[in-house]
């Protein structure tokens, strides 16, 4: 049976290489379990460029749009790789923006409470 603290640590680099892959992003990570909710930290992960766009309102609702875009697009295959983890199905991702700390937020809505007993332990 896996502790909750091993689940964390496997999403997290699990998480973290599937993010780099698609979308270059490589800064300091983490993760937090939080009932049905997997929370991805992502600290330093806002461009320079990004940051420039974002001291106008139309440029952080341009990037906000365009994340949320891409979060929907990674849905099918994140649920793959969620599922292979923790036997449960990934029913919604979004990600919130931080400009002065230059962070993102994926909020990983699953179908049950993650590490759970209810779970099936195999996939854990």
């Amino acid at each position: 049976m896996t502790t909750k603290r091993e689940l964390r640590t496997r999403l997290c680099a699990e998480l973290k290489e599937f993010f780099a892959q698609r979308m270059a992003v490589t800064s300091e990570t983490e993760v937090e379990i939080v009932d049905d909710l997997i929370l991805l930290r992502w600290k330093g992960a806002l461009s320079p460029a990004e940051i420039e766009m974002g001291t106008m309102k139309a440029g952080r609702l341009l990037i906000q749009e365009i994340s949320d875009k891409i979060c929907q697009e990674l849905h099918p295959t994140l649920n793959n790789l969620l599922y292979r983890i923790t036997g449960l199905h990934l029913l919604d991702v979004g990600v919130g923006l931080f400009w002065k700390r230059r962070e993102k937020i994926f909020l990983l809505t699953m179908s049950d409470t993650v590490g759970s007993a209810r779970n099936n332990n195999e996939h854990v």
